[in-house]
């Protein structure tokens, strides 16, 4: 049997379609319900996927690629987290200013400024249960360099719910899902810390 060799890296522009596609993965769709709200906004013209891709590959959003690590398998991304520390909670005006449907996980990252949050840790399903998440986990964590570590996940994502446990995250609190017109899974969005 041949062993798999995994190679982790930065990010980079290049990566910006793979990192739309897992934030999507890692969102139940949510990112991509949002990328065509925004299309919508804009002129309805333009495909959602590209709205995700340019956002993957600005420098700021939640999953740019500055603030990102792949894992490849065989010279081809297999997975990615995304993270950042939380230096400041959201203001009044950005908690209203925000579509209700995002509002509990913004009110989940208030509970955790000082924290480094992990805003997305995703692998493709055919390279899942390799131990990529946890390798993924594992560098993010190194990168908080003593800060506290931060995440969210669904409580439909029973995998993720596991490999965090694994790893030693905690339940801390939660929030209902305002699903408005998304149709994802679970009911409730789940903050866990280390």
């Amino acid at each position: 049997m041949l062993k798999t060799y995994y190679a982790s890296r930065p990010a980079t522009v290049a990566d910006a379609g793979h990192l739309a596609r897992l934030v999507n993965y890692a969102g139940d769709g949510l990112a991509h319900y949002h990328w065509q709200t925004l299309a919508a906004e804009l002129d309805g013209n333009i495909d959602p996927w590209v709205i995700g891709i340019r956002r993957a590959a600005s420098q700021n959003s939640g999953f740019a690629y500055t603030r990102s690590l792949v894992v490849e398998v065989g010279g081809k991304v297999a997975g990615c987290v995304c993270s950042f520390p939380i230096d400041a909670a959201n203001t009044a005006e950005e908690l209203d200013s925000v579509n209700p449907v995002f509002r509990p996980l913004l009110e989940l990252e208030d509970m955790v400024v000082g924290s480094r949050y992990i805003n997305v840790l995703a692998v493709y399903p055919e390279h899942r249960g390799k131990g990529i998440g946890s390798r993924l986990l594992i560098q993010a964590e190194a990168l908080a360099r003593g800060r506290k570590m931060s995440l969210i996940v669904s409580d439909s994502n029973r995998d993720a719910l596991r490999l965090y446990e694994r790893h030693g995250y905690q339940q801390v609190a939660s929030r209902p899902k305002i699903k408005g017109d998304w149709d994802g899974p679970g009911d409730h969005w789940i903050l866990m810390v280390k």
